[in-house]
């Protein structure tokens, strides 16, 4: 059964003051008097949070269990190197979640039950035996939505912080379509799975030189060693998929940067590439399959809005009271389609605000970055575009086949995944640069004694890099 990846669990924020004394508690601790049994060790503080070594091991157990079941227990990585990639990315999914926070993020207990559900309709089983398949697996259902919630507010905060800031400009679109013309690999797509060590951006030529030479070690341990390409990826890779084996899925040329796609479309399936030099660090990639390019899809929203113009006969202060007004009647039950008729001053008020089903790059650009931040059935604004003042809702998604023979919509869409994947990547270096980690685990093992924060900056590798 398919079950959405986890996240951590979050608990109560911390005071600045409450920090100091985490903090100052967990400098004693390997002074406590011998009789004295911790009921909690600390592994990490992420700004005015905590990770607790329970919190840890408890996830540590069901990675091992869900990479056991992909790559066989033979090819594990030591507990170790696994705990430490674990903490890295419970590290990095905490300072999202308090990020979301920051922003009055939110997921309602009525859109957990509706995503709960259509997991349910996914897996064509009942919401009854999905719970129960969750707890034959030793994850708690409790546990499992919260979880899920967090997940969700990370999407909703990917979504606004990076999905919405993407714009692709018709000479992009040019410049793609003419290198497209030319290569002799578009018509392949790539199964990948990914090995990346980071390189900071502060890095000198010489610790440069020396993470060049730790991709180079790591190829010759899959190439040479016979190790297992997923069991080196869990246990060394920086990547954001390192407890995925390296997985990656499936791409698309014009979805790769072009130095990775000049090294993989040589590589026959079930090889490996050379080390891939990128602004994010040294890549590895195996190709675990190569097939014929499939029609390439997009994203599209079904939605409605109710526009309220601006100029002589009300003020924007005045129409975003009102879209505020409109957003609290809209939340609390009212219906839209009425509501629309009544205010909307659109030509799609007589059809109730009605949008019908929309792509990116058809509607005003505030408009859009709202509609494509939404989840079905979450209303947004007030926003502001050149039409007026909107409040909006989204009312599903999908994914659409685009017609082969519009070749410049398949350009926007490749070129809007590689951007997101590359912009992704910088936000979360920015994000983990920012935020104040101090890990109390050393090597992954038991908590380090008093000392300087042994962690207080990282550079979380994305999928690809720039």
């Amino acid at each position: 059964m398919t079950v959405p990846k986890q996240t951590s669990h979050h608990p109560a924020r911390l005071s600045v003051l409450a920090r100091k004394a985490v903090l100052a508690a967990s400098l004693l601790l390997p002074l406590a008097a011998h009789g004295a049994q911790l009921v909690d060790r600390i592994a990490a503080v992420v700004n005015d949070d905590v990770i607790t070594v329970s919190e840890l091991d408890g996830r540590l157990q069901q990675a091992i269990q869900q990479l056991t079941q992909r790559m066989g227990e033979e090819n594990l990585p030591p507990r170790s190197e696994l705990r430490r990639q674990l903490l890295d990315r419970m590290i990095l999914n905490r300072i999202q979640i308090q990020r979301a926070e920051q922003r009055g993020i939110q997921v309602s207990a009525q859109e957990l039950d509706e995503a709960v559900n259509r997991i349910a309709q996914q897996n064509e089983v009942p919401v009854s035996r999905l719970r129960e398949a969750l707890e034959q697996r030793g994850i708690d259902y409790a546990d499992y939505r919260d979880r899920l919630r967090e997940q969700l507010i990370r999407e909703r905060l990917t979504n606004q912080s990076v999905r919405a800031q993407i714009h692709i400009t018709e000479e992009e679109v040019e410049s793609y379509l003419a290198r497209q013309g030319t290569s002799t690999s578009q018509r392949y797509e790539y199964n990948l799975q990914h090995i990346l060590v980071a390189v900071p951006e502060e890095a000198s030529p010489k610790e440069t030189e020396k993470l060049e030479g730790k991709a180079q070690r790591l190829r010759k341990q899959v190439t040479e060693g016979g190790e297992e390409f997923g069991k080196v990826a869990a246990a060394e890779s920086d990547g954001q998929n390192a407890l995925d084996g390296g997985e990656l899925g499936w791409f698309q040329p014009g979805e790769l940067p072009g130095p990775v796609t000049a090294e993989i479309e040589g590589v026959e399936p079930g090889h490996v590439s050379r080390v891939v030099r990128t602004p994010s660090g040294f890549h590895l990639f195996k190709v675990t399959e190569r097939r014929e390019k499939e029609t390439a899809k997009e994203t599209q929203v079904e939605a409605r809005h109710i526009v309220l113009r601006t100029g002589s006969s009300q003020s924007s202060e005045q129409a975003r009271a009102l879209a505020r007004e409109l957003k609290e009647r809209l939340e609390g039950g009212a219906d839209f389609r009425r509501l629309a008729r009544q205010f909307s001053e659109g030509s799609s008020a007589q059809e109730g605000g009605s949008l019908g089903w929309v792509s990116r790059g058809e509607l005003a650009p505030g408009l859009e970055e709202l509609l494509f931040s939404l989840e079905p059935g979450q209303i947004g604004g007030p926003v502001q575009t050149q039409l007026g003042i909107h409040v909006a809702e989204v009312l599903d998604r999908r994914e659409k086949e685009i017609d082969p023979e519009n070749k410049r919509k398949q350009a926007r869409q490749a070129l809007r995944t590689r951007k997101t994947r590359e912009r992704m990547d910088q936000w979360l270096r920015e994000l983990r640069a920012q935020a104040f980690v101090d890990i109390r685990l050393k090597n992954g093992g038991s908590p380090q004694g008093a000392g300087q924060p042994s962690g207080t900056q990282g550079s979380p590798g994305g999928p690809l890099g720039r």
